[in-house]
């Protein structure tokens, strides 16, 4: 016989060779694929590592009797809740027939020495990635007592009643398979804690929850690229499984789409993929899996110790802290609040090291685009480090372009922005601890109205367009395929509004929203026309636009006429700005640019 880890790799390749000769699923122990596609009988029984063999999908499967590591008693579960010392022995093989969660361990004595978790999928097809977590089903699903369940014979939206309501984690084990029923095993799993989120999304039959990894569980990080988007930033303290928030309704993308449109802005959002989950086997339907925002988002994006992160929180006056304090937070609140920006310099020069005004700028621009009737008094996030200004993160977009379920007369493209962002939003919270108090104050400043003006236009050309949408929603719509979608809306009805799995309503949306933003801008600040203007660097270095990087070394873009520009020229390794093509040799300039003009620096 020969030993486990010998063993297992002859399965995996026994596997490979069966997936070659297109046998879609495996069978163990007792069956097997064969060059047909039929069952095969083994003619011995298999080793493998730990209590169990590899979780995954299955046509046929039979459980042998676990082979015990430290002379105990192994004890078995089979709905996801965790073996005790009172569990029944597993003392005989078991025939699988349908999905099941199956979870060991080994006891010596009332000690537990040995743990091993699996789901095993029994003709099971997924055409996604698959979440499979296996959860105590009375703790988080029973009528009575279970977390996920609402606990009360009745109760009228938001159900406060409710105990999905409730403060509470429920310890779980968490399994990936990123080619879904085309897995030959798990990619990764661990051990975690699972706690719903949501505001009225909640009232949903799909919730949204939170998966956190804990030393207490594990080792308290999971290590894996989760998304395409930046793979290497691939360490994660957590992670939502989101069921869409307010457009549970309308569709699977609208959120997710919008944010990945800042990629590579400066402007931080949550990277997100979608899913097929599954609780103790049980198909829960299709959710987005994505960053979750708090100090340990910052650690994973930015490198930066989690224990040095501010991460803040802002809905109407109050703020509270995803993670660190908000004492910094506050303090750029009041300071903005007692300034007048209008008429002192040296009150916009201190603002502008509390906060990045740059990021603040395209941030505000972003969500003038997206048309969030959730927003600026609600849903504004933002996070600082040592010696770092406050950046703004965009969240929770689920009430952008187009979405009446969110907010009345939001369903319509002339809903001025500007107004809205004014008075404060749909609360219309103003004045002290205010977000738009802050728009509100640093407008006035000249120098902030041309940078704000400027960084708009460029995000309004380059990030925020028609072209880049219809982009972004076919290739997030080809990662969900209409089989998925049907069975996922057969298995949980949505009501109240038609559902959209093409993303029509979003590309119809975006079809004029560039330019009707723009004219927004030019009747806000009484600007000129469309003019088209280059901004280049020859040589090793850069052509700051009013503090902003470029996307492109040498830009054209669209601005607007009578808008002024403060271009800086910063060298790279080891260079040195020269001059402007146009001979002058100022550092940073201040220009008036006309149609067609060009701005290009010398670096030697």
């Amino acid at each position: 016989m020969k030993n486990g880890k010998e063993s297992l790799i002859l399965i995996s390749v026994f596997l490979s060779i069966c997936a070659i000769v297109s046998c879609s699923n495996s069978e163990f122990v007792q069956n097997s694929c064969s060059e047909g596609g039929e069952s095969a009988s083994l003619e011995a029984n298999v080793e493998f590592e730990g209590l169990l063999p590899p979780s995954g999908f299955y046509s046929k499967l039979t459980l042998p009797v676990p082979k015990t590591q430290y002379g105990g008693i192994v004890r078995c579960t089979f709905d996801g809740s965790e073996p005790t010392p009172k569990t029944s022995e597993f003392t005989k093989s078991r025939v699988v027939k349908k999905n099941t969660p199956v979870r060991c361990t080994e006891f010596v004595g009332d000690s537990a020495v040995e743990k091993s978790t699996g789901t095993f999928f029994i003709n099971e097809v997924v055409r996604m990635p698959v979440l499979a977590i296996s959860v105590d089903p009375d703790s988080m699903f029973d009528s009575k007592i279970g977390y996920y369940s609402q606990g009360v014979k009745s109760c009228n939206p938001p159900c406060k009643e409710a105990n999905y309501w409730l403060d509470k984690e429920l310890p779980v084990h968490v399994e990936y398979f990123e080619k879904g029923s085309s897995s030959d095993s798990a990619n990764w799993q661990i051990d975690a804690g699972i706690s719903i989120i949501g505001n009225w999304s909640r009232n949903n039959a799909k919730r949204s929850v939170a998966i956190k990894m804990k030393e207490e569980y594990q080792d308290g990080r999971l290590k894996y690229p989760l998304f395409k988007t930046r793979p290497k930033d691939n360490k994660f303290k957590a992670f939502n499984l989101r069921n869409n928030g307010n457009r549970y309704v309308m569709d699977y993308i609208g959120d997710p789409v919008l944010a990945s449109l800042l990629e590579g802005s400066g402007v931080d959002y949550q990277r997100s993929r979608h899913v097929v989950v599954f609780f103790n086997g049980k198909y829960f339907g299709i959710y987005d899996l994505r960053e979750r925002l708090n100090e340990h988002f910052v650690e994973t994006n930015y490198g930066i110790d989690s224990k040095q992160v501010d991460v803040v929180k802002h809905s109407g006056a109050t703020v509270t802290a995803n993670g660190g304090s908000t004492e910094s937070y506050l303090e750029l609140l009041d300071f903005v609040h007692e300034k007048n920006f209008a008429k002192d310099e040296d009150a916009y020069a201190k603002v502008s090291s509390m906060m990045d005004v740059g990021n603040f700028a395209d941030y505000v621009a972003a969500e003038i685009y997206f048309h969030n009737s959730d927003w600026p008094h609600n849903n504004v996030r933002a996070w600082k480090a040592p010696n770092r200004p406050f950046k703004f993160i965009a969240f929770d977009l689920d009430c952008s372009f187009g979405c009446d379920w969110c907010g009345t007369g939001f369903d319509i493209l002339n809903h001025n922005m500007f107004s809205y962002l004014k008075k404060g939003g749909k609360a219309s919270c103003r004045g002290k601890r205010c977000f738009a108090e802050i728009y509100i104050k640093l407008i006035q400043n000249e120098g902030f109205k041309r940078l704000f003006i400027n960084h708009s236009a460029v995000m309004l050309d380059y990030y925020l367009t028609n072209d880049k949408l219809v982009k972004a929603v076919d290739e997030m719509t080809a990662a969900i395929p209409e089989s998925e979608m049907d069975r996922d809306l057969k298995e949980f009805v949505r009501r109240g509004h038609e559902f959209d799995k093409t993303g029509a309503t979003l590309k119809s949306f975006a079809q004029d929203r560039t330019e009707k933003v723009r004219e927004e801008y030019r009747e806000e600040f009484d600007l000129g026309k469309d003019i088209s203007v280059t901004i280049a660097a020859q040589g090793n270095g850069d052509v700051l636009l009013d503090g902003m990087k470029l996307p492109e070394n040498v830009y054209t873009g669209r601005f607007f006429e009578e808008n002024d520009m403060l271009l800086s020229a910063v060298p790279k390794g080891g260079s040195v700005f020269a001059e402007w093509t146009d001979g002058s040799k100022e550092n940073p300039r201040l220009v008036s640019p006309k149609d067609g003009a060009k701005y290009e620096a010398v670096f030697r």
